[in-house]
């Protein structure tokens, strides 16, 4: 198929990824959708990310490696985005899959969702490092406004479960290379804010499947996400208008106490309560942020580690489960 044919441009960003980037290209290859070009940025990887992604594109043209100096994973979307021309884009993580529909059920989606719609993702199940699928993750479906994307905390969570219109770049501009975090969560903050299609409308398909995330990559950082997303919220919080903005700051609260940082989790709790705690107990993370808010600092640390061990027992135990269930 010719570049001018495609009706999707896939774009990877890859950064020492070479355990899984073969997964991640190989489920590209395999969609239902054929009418995609597709596009890998390496971005600067020591390892043998560009080998692995060379050795696909020797036995398949529709794979094309573009090299550059590590410049981070706003950066080196948008060489994706320069590097392509179709009218829909897709983002998929190099160590993150896609199911063989995902294509296919995305763009069926945005053709039917009402016309102001400019994204829209599917659910998402998580994977541990080696490719074994533990859980599925909860998320809101339907319409997204700006009010539900902020009181969700971005209802996509992964920039791979999302089909984009490529005129909303073109009209609120290219991802901010600068960020060191929350690079996805801003661009669909400022999509929302200045585009002509402003909507995000989520499905109920599961066609993504994304790995835990790994000590020292960039999701890993709390320090550093939490910081910027403090200017986020700061910046795009008044700008609700059918929700209190103070709802922008409960579900970030609640993740900061589970990690232990108290501090900025005190200061968004302070936000959250303008909202009224008669708003806040009529929801399941309001009342989880009010619990949190006025346990003390000792008590957290102790639910914090009760947590921890649960989580444990629980993950430990997902592969006998999983055996027992399919008899394998």
């Amino acid at each position: 198929m010719r570049e001018e044919d495609a009706v999707v441009s896939v774009i990877t960003p890859a950064y020492n990824v070479g355990r899984w980037i073969g997964e991640a290209v190989d489920s590209v290859l395999a969609q239902t959708e054929r009418r995609f070009e597709y596009v890998v940025v390496d971005d600067g990887s020591t390892d043998d990310t560009a080998d692995v992604v060379r050795e696909r594109a020797a036995r398949d043209p529709r794979v094309r490696l573009v090299q550059v100096p590590n410049g981070g994973s706003g950066a080196a979307r948008n060489i994706g985005l320069a590097a392509t021309t179709a009218p829909h884009v897709a983002f998929l993580d190099g160590d993150d899959r896609w199911r063989p529909d995902f294509l296919r059920h995305t763009l069926a989606t945005l053709a039917t969702a009402p016309p102001e719609t400019g994204m829209v993702y599917c659910h998402t199940r998580v994977m541990l490092e080696n490719g074994r699928v533990v859980m599925a993750r909860w998320q809101p479906t339907g319409r997204v406004d700006l009010d539900r994307l902020l009181a969700a905390n971005c209802p996509p969570h992964n920039g791979s479960s999302l089909l984009i219109r490529r005129s909303c770049f073109a009209e609120a501009g290219e991802f901010d290379a600068s960020l060191p975090s929350t690079v996805d969560f801003e661009m669909w903050l400022r999509i929302a804010t200045s585009s002509s299609t402003p909507l995000m409308w989520g499905t109920r398909r599961y066609l993504l499947d994304m790995r835990l995330m790994r000590t020292g990559s960039i999701s890993s950082n709390r320090t550093a996400r939490f910081t910027y997303l403090d200017k986020l919220l700061t910046e795009y919080a008044p700008r609700m208008q059918r929700l209190h903005p103070g709802l922008a700051y409960v579900r970030p609260a609640v993740f900061a106490y589970r990690d232990g940082h108290d501090d900025v989790a005190d200061s968004w709790a302070v936000q959250a309560r303008e909202a009224g705690t008669g708003q806040l107990a009529r929801d399941a993370w309001g009342l989880s942020l009010l619990a949190w808010s006025t346990a003390g600092r000792t008590s957290r640390a102790r639910i914090r580690e009760a947590r921890g061990r649960a989580r444990g027992l629980a993950y430990a135990g997902l592969p006998r489960a999983r055996r027992l269930l399919t008899g394998s």
